[in-house]
């Protein structure tokens, strides 16, 4: 698992702090699909900006962007749900696959990995998608990579996935009309991001819930097989996962950095 591994789509790996591990995902062994507007790339918290365009000549003086934005985001987005993971990238098991590794990535360990004090998760990814699918096969998702694309503002102006077919929202209503719009473009909508974030190399489920009484969580079974500590993780941090995980006999290792290179604790060699 943590080295000379070179099938780079055997695991995904989902960084946290100790007590989110502790408290909930280890103690309940299930994860949480959160809400899609309470991620943190401005893209999906803030409103999406929406054009009229129309195949009939309509008039098109009351689809005002204000108006289309107030129709269409809450349909979308507080009825959408997203769980993000990191991956390995190419891999060829060598010692000089570190780098390539998704447990070893500062600035994740920094943003999410509670500032390299948490933990990262390490999902086999087929197990882990078997069990997604068990909890939400009769729910509309979908999974895919994460690309990463930079827009000016001129390109994204006239782009389809950004434009209302007001022909079609007449039609068959705003709800409706809405909930077609999100499944056709969901490519662009939920699985594109700019480029400054193409380090995470980002795997994701997005699940849809137009009714609105889904409990977003799933257990993930046996899916877990190992925890990697923060280079800050201290001992009374670790004892605390330790305790709380045994039960699902994951593998334990620490990263230690040497200058600006990551490594491994390989002197501890009991974790209980």
């Amino acid at each position: 698992m943590f080295t000379f591994l070179n099938d780079s789509k055997k695991y995904v790996y989902h960084y946290t702090s100790v007590d989110t591990a502790v408290d909930y995902i280890l103690k309940d062994e299930t994860l949480l699909v959160s809400c899609y507007n309470k991620t943190n790339d401005p893209k999906e918290t803030k409103d999406w900006f929406f054009i009229p365009g129309s195949n009939h000549g309509r008039c098109l003086d009351k689809y005002t962007p204000e108006y289309l934005s107030k129709i269409m985001n809450p349909v979308i987005k507080e009825a959408t749900n997203v769980i993000c993971f990191t991956k390995d990238e190419v891999l060829t098991g060598n010692f000089d696959d570190m780098a390539r590794r998704g447990f070893c990535k500062p600035r994740m360990w920094a943003q999410y990995g509670d500032k390299h004090k948490g933990v990262c998760l390490i999902f086999d990814f087929k197990e882990l998608s078997e069990a997604f699918h068990e909890r939400f096969c009769e729910y509309n998702y979908d999974s895919n990579n994460v690309t990463y694309k930079d827009c000016d503002i001129a390109e994204i102006q006239m782009d389809q996935t950004y434009v209302v077919n007001v022909d079609a929202l007449e039609d068959f209503g705003h709800l409706d009309y809405a909930r077609a719009h999100a499944a056709k473009f969901k490519q662009r909508l939920f699985f594109e991001k700019a480029s400054d974030w193409s380090n995470e190399n980002e795997y994701r489920w997005v699940l849809f819930d137009y009714d609105g009484n889904l409990p977003p969580k799933f257990y993930f079974k046996s899916s877990l097989k190992g925890i990697v500590f923060g280079a800050d993780c201290d001992e009374i941090m670790i004892q605390k996962v330790v305790k709380a995980s045994l039960k699902l006999h994951p593998q334990y290792q620490q990263l230690r950095w040497r200058n600006c290179a990551p490594w491994f604790n390989f002197e501890r060699t009991k974790w209980v």
